[in-house]
């Protein structure tokens, strides 16, 4: 508006100095002159068109920015309300409802244990039964309805023989082994931790943090019928030839024996063994020894026994007819460090497991080649009972280990 007010001053000046000498121009020098005029008050009014467009646009972009910030406000204030009814949401979690829910979560925890255990029980005792054409070669063997001739089977673990000591009430006991009964346990009734056999390259650097989390990882559970499916290759196989040879295969090492089965069935033995009859794989290696693996019955089933560490009578166990695992409550995993010593150029090592006093390999910047290995030297097995309405959920050290013979 001020400048249209502008623009007229200008023009009622112009008119007013140039009409003094109207009169003294020609009509051609009139028309030149307006036109003149014309066309620059025809740029004169492009531009003030110009500039009032570019007003416009400024208005309009003030008023979207105006919305834009008051719709931002307006948002702002809808996410703070959501802040507080989110922070107030979370207390009533953290303070009530988490808590609850963790104890139903245990109490479930509990009761899917109990059902997996009855489950597993279920399922294994079944399959032995399923199994029976395969599993059933021992009872067969014991009954005189089978023979060993050119065959070849697995061992099975199917339990172990455990010694359940008496209650002591502070008497002196002139007969250690009366202090104690042995009890089968079944592979359904066991937990096994174990340790796989590793050497395996952890990292390249000056330290290594935890190393013991580490060796803690490499050991984990298994219900105790999962060990023969998840791990068959620890178990040895039993090769017959001609039912006078055995070869005994374990981790692609084998070891020949002369073989034959042998009997005991006098009164005398029927007495000693609760009226059942001693059978027994004689196996004599290239050296002349021999190796007694007794057959023993238990619940109408019959099982191969081998000593679990010590040899006893019948000079067997688990180390002398090849197997590669034993067994532990403690862990056997360990982290190994190797480097160059840059001084003299020797292979050097140090070497940390559980009983270590540190958790970690100090940086040493002397050797920041150090490679780091998990390592553990066999496989390691951990048996516990599994817990019941009746027993609680402990440790076990057999005395012996009880297998199946599976034909393959």
């Amino acid at each position: 508006m001020k400048k249209l007010i502008l623009l007229s001053a200008i023009l009622v000046s112009f008119t007013f100095t140039y009409a003094q000498n109207i009169d003294k121009l020609k009509k051609r020098e009139l028309r030149e002159l307006a036109n003149t005029q014309k066309e620059q008050l025809l740029v004169k009014n492009n531009k003030i068109d110009d500039q009032a467009n570019i007003i416009d646009d400024q208005a309009n972009t003030i008023l979207n920015s105006s919305a834009r910030i008051s719709e931002l406000i307006q948002i702002k204030t809808q996410l703070e309300n959501f802040k507080l009814s989110s922070l107030d949401s979370i207390n009533k979690l953290n303070t009530s409802i988490i808590p609850g829910l963790k104890n139903e979560i245990i109490k479930l925890t509990d009761s899917i244990n109990n059902i997996y255990n009855l489950l597993s029980s279920d399922t294994s005792q079944a399959s032995f039964s399923i199994n029976q054409n395969s599993y059933g070669f021992l009872n067969n063997l014991y009954l005189g309805n089978d023979r060993i001739e050119n065959q070849t089977f697995r061992l099975v673990p199917a339990g172990v023989l455990a010694r359940n000591k008496l209650i002591d009430h502070g008497g002196y006991s002139y007969d250690s082994d009366a202090d104690f009964i042995t009890r089968f346990i079944p592979m359904t009734e066991l937990k096994i931790g174990i340790e796989e056999k590793k050497n395996t390259f952890l990292s390249q650097g000056t330290s290594l943090k935890n190393f013991k989390k580490i060796i803690k990882d490499n050991f984990k559970w298994i219900l105790g019928v999962e060990l023969y499916n998840l791990y068959p290759e620890i178990f040895p196989t039993f090769s017959f030839l001609k039912g006078k040879l055995l070869t005994i295969t374990n981790e692609n090492v084998s070891k020949d024996f002369l073989f034959s089965v042998k009997e005991k069935s006098s009164v005398e033995s029927l007495n000693d063994q609760l009226g059942q009859k001693g059978v027994y794989f004689s196996l004599t290696d290239d050296n002349e020894i021999e190796y007694l693996l007794e057959l023993i019955v238990i619940n109408n089933e019959v099982y191969l026994r081998i000593n679990s560490r010590n040899s006893g009578s019948h000079n067997n166990s688990l180390e002398k007819i090849g197997m590669k695992w034993s067994v532990t409550h403690s862990y056997n995993s360990k982290v190994v460090k190797y480097w160059t010593d840059d001084s003299y150029g020797r292979e050097r090592s140090e070497t940390r497991d559980m009983n270590s006093g540190y958790d970690d390999f100090e940086v040493d910047y002397y050797k920041n080649r150090a490679e780091y290995y998990l390592q553990c030297d066999q496989f390691y097995i951990s048996p516990w009972l599994v817990p019941s309405t009746y027993e609680s959920s402990v440790k076990i050290t057999p005395d012996m280990f009880l297998f199946k013979l599976e034909e393959i």
